[in-house]
């Protein structure tokens, strides 16, 4: 995305601007997007002591003299030549989503925002929003804004009952069971859209392994399948008819259209939520009837749901009869979901569709071949996906885990694929680092190859704050997105523009948490965060010896407990650990025995993570944050995250000196290890109750202190005695 400054002038070169003044926003009333927008620039201007007057598009004069500010379509030929009359820099053709801001003096203050589609318009008027929020009305404008990445998603996966869980939530995950009750309420889904649309995220990808029994009416031809009411834990109960339920995503997905996302609904295979045993269905691959069920499903689901904009599917997942038959995997798919879409798009040309197949469990040669009937038709784009990062985008800029086979395939059959930044790093501590997302961003594939992106946890649904012992979040209702809301805006921000300056992030520091130096705080926290990703970076990736695990997926490895589904990976089972695909770190048994060549050292990349921790940890310190709750609790995890880069540095020197067959130096670095577990997991227990993830570690204890023997137990195994003698 390219983003023009060509001007920007202060205050003093501004008509005099009185508080209180009548400021006069003109917008097509008719347009949701717009109104959002609007509603955004009355708020911002409202807190800056104005009295804000909504007047139609339509109504804009030549002769208008108030104060005004204009939201508007670049194609508006009406309100381009009044633009112009005024004095106004020319505006050129915009692009999808993109939006030009202009301000005029003459004859009196005005601020133009042109769109070069809804969303764009949408954009340009809550960038203005911001812009007011920020320096009221300070400056001049005179730029042109277009994204990088078209479609920039988020993967959330859903859970829709206790009888129609999302993946493998059935039996575990504390965020799943909490989700039910907010997945089906409206105010959920409307904050989580407006503060999306805020990030410039604008697509929501909803992933269920059979959301057709809570989301259509097949009861006519098979009765009895359909979820009526509402079952979540711990006695949630909401009573809803499948009408009320299909009403309800039907006002949900509306109402996300009238934000500027699309929506998509994913699937995986094979699961019959409350069908199973029903009128001969099987959740068994050759079951005919299963399969005919699922395409008519499909077909349903597209006719109830005309804001649904595609349907994306995982083969694999349940089909174990089919697992290593490729072909038939893939036909089974087709004949399930695929047939289905090219039934329904035959008899609606005029709606357009996207369907993407996931490169999970299935050959991209065969996916490309099975699926060629929808790669014919006009009204479908046939996409694939690939999970780019595995299970942790915070680890490298540039993984390559699809490079073997997938790349080269979808380049030779000009498909796009759908790329799944999976966030399985961090579901508790607030990390953001501009610099490793603007880096990720700017290293993803050229737009030929890149159909979009979705953000987002296999093992985790952020819904509302359920996890923190201090009551802030809970009192405000609060988001997971909102509490976490510097990582989603670096996020969406970044994907859009990856040129979007660093005053943008610090400007929304300075407003939320004024009572500090921001440019120090933004500091204080990309440190931090980098410490961690470059701690994650050295060690998530396959093992030296294959006999040990890989932490690529998120079962293997939860960086924020430093186990995997059944065990703490201990020094033993540390130093096999290899960095990422893709990075230029270098692994363990290579450092210690100095066989590198250009990669970073093991040892170096501790003392870099040492380094930016102590770095972060200094700023911190030199903060006074008492009075803002909110601002204590994100440097509460601040100091976390310094503690585990710290634990996370010197393990891995230990690991070297182990390696190297020095225990002695181990012995003492795992022991200064152990002190810096200590007071990572001294914090998080005061901050966070434990909880069960879906696909990771359960807690076995009531406390954040689960590992903190198995920590020790590092120390006792190389020598130490006692507990180690670590400083206050």
């Amino acid at each position: 995305m390219k983003t023009k400054l060509l001007l920007v002038l202060f205050i003093s070169l501004l008509p005099i601007i009185v508080l209180g003044q009548d400021i006069v926003v003109f917008y097509d009333v008719t347009k949701p997007k717009c109104e959002f927008a609007a509603r955004d620039i009355k708020t911002a201007l409202e807190a800056k002591g104005h009295t804000v007057i909504f007047r139609k598009l339509s109504d804009l004069k030549k002769n208008h003299n108030k104060k005004k500010i204009v939201i508007a379509l670049e194609s508006d030929q009406k309100i381009k030549t009044l633009f112009l009359s005024h004095g106004g820099a020319e505006v050129k053709k915009l692009g999808e989503q993109a939006y030009a801001l202009r301000t005029t003096t003459k004859p009196s203050l005005s601020y133009w925002i042109m769109g070069g589609d809804d969303n764009g318009a949408m954009y340009g008027g809550l960038q203005i929003a911001e812009n007011i929020k920020f320096d009221g009305l300070a400056k001049l404008y005179n730029l042109e804004s277009s994204p990088l990445v078209k479609k920039r998603g988020i993967k959330f996966n859903i859970p829709l009952d206790k009888r129609a869980p999302t993946y493998e939530s059935d039996n575990g995950g504390t965020s799943h069971k909490v989700a039910i009750e907010h997945v089906w309420d409206i105010s959920f889904w409307q904050e989580y859209f407006d503060e999306m649309a805020r990030n410039r995220f604008n697509v929501l990808s909803l992933w269920n392994p059979h959301p057709f029994t809570s989301m259509v009416d097949m009861e006519e031809k098979y009765p009895g399948i359909a979820i009526n009411d509402v079952e979540g834990y711990d006695g949630f109960k909401k009573k809803m008819s499948i009408q009320e339920k299909i009403k309800f995503w039907q006002d949900v997905m509306a109402y996300g259209r009238n934000r500027g996302f699309e929506i998509y609904y994913c699937t995986w295979n094979v699961f019959l939520w409350n069908a199973k045993g029903k009128h001969g269905l099987e959740e068994d691959p050759f079951n005919k009837k299963t399969l005919t069920y699922l395409k008519e499903a499909t077909i349903k689901f597209l006719e109830t749901y005309p804001d649904v904009s595609g349907l994306g599917v995982t083969a694999g997942e349940n089909l174990n009869a089919l697992k290593g038959k490729n072909e038939e995997l893939i036909k089974w798919t087709w004949d399930a979901y695929g047939a289905g879409v090219l039934e329904y798009a035959n008899a609606h040309p005029n709606r357009k569709l996207v369907f993407f197949h996931r490169q999970h469990y299935g050959n991209v040669e065969n996916i490309i071949r099975g699926f060629k009937p929808l790669q014919n038709i006009p009204n479908v784009v046939f996409d694939v996906s690939f999970k780019y990062s595995m299970a942790h985008v915070i680890s490298t800029v540039k993984p390559d885990w699809w490079e073997n086979g997938f790349l080269s395939e979808i380049k030779k059959n000009s498909i796009k694929t759908w790329l799944e930044l999976r966030t399985d790093d961090f579901y508790f501590l607030h990390w953001a680092d501009h610099q490793f997302v603007r880096d990720f961003v700017k290293a993803l594939p050229e737009d030929e190859l890149l159909a979009g992106t979705f953000l987002g946890a296999d093992g985790w649904v952020p819904s509302r704050v359920f996890t923190t012992k201090d009551t802030y979040y809970k009192n405000k209702n609060a988001l997971e997105i909102q509490k976490q809301w510097l990582f989603y805006k670096q996020w969406g921000r970044l994907m859009y523009d990856p040129n979007t300056s660093n005053e943008l992030f610090q400007n929304h520091l300075s407003y939320k948490y004024p009572e500090v130096n921001s440019e120090r705080l933004f500091e204080a926290w990309s440190k931090a965060s980098r410490a961690l990703q470059i701690a994650n970076e050295q060690v998530t990736g396959f093992a030296v010896d294959r006999k040990y695990r890989s932490r690529r997926l998120d079962f293997q490895w939860w960086p924020e407990m430093y186990t995997s589904n059944d065990y703490f990976y201990n020094i033993d089972k540390t130093q096999y650990a290899m960095p990422v695909n893709g990075s230029n770190l270098c692994n363990f048994y290579e450092t210690a025995k100095d066989s590198c060549g250009n990669k970073i050292s093991a040892i170096e990349t501790a003392n870099k993570i040492e380094q930016l921790a102590k770095e972060a940890e200094a700023i911190i310190s030199s903060l006074s944050y008492k009075n803002n709750t909110e601002l204590k609790l994100n440097m509460q995890d601040l100091k976390a995250m310094v503690n585990l880069s710290l634990y996370n540095a010197y393990k891995n020197r230990a690991a070297v000196h182990l390696i190297k067959g020095n225990k002695p130096l181990a012995r003492d670095a795992i022991g200064t290890a152990y002190c810096y577990w200590k007071r990572y997991t001294t914090i998080m227990d005061g901050m966070y109750h434990p909880v069960d993830t879906q696909r990771n570690w359960d807690f076995k204890k009531s406390d954040w202190h689960d590992v903190d023997d198995e920590v020790l137990k590092d120390y006792i195994d190389l020598g130490g005695t006692g507990k180690p003698n670590c400083p206050n």
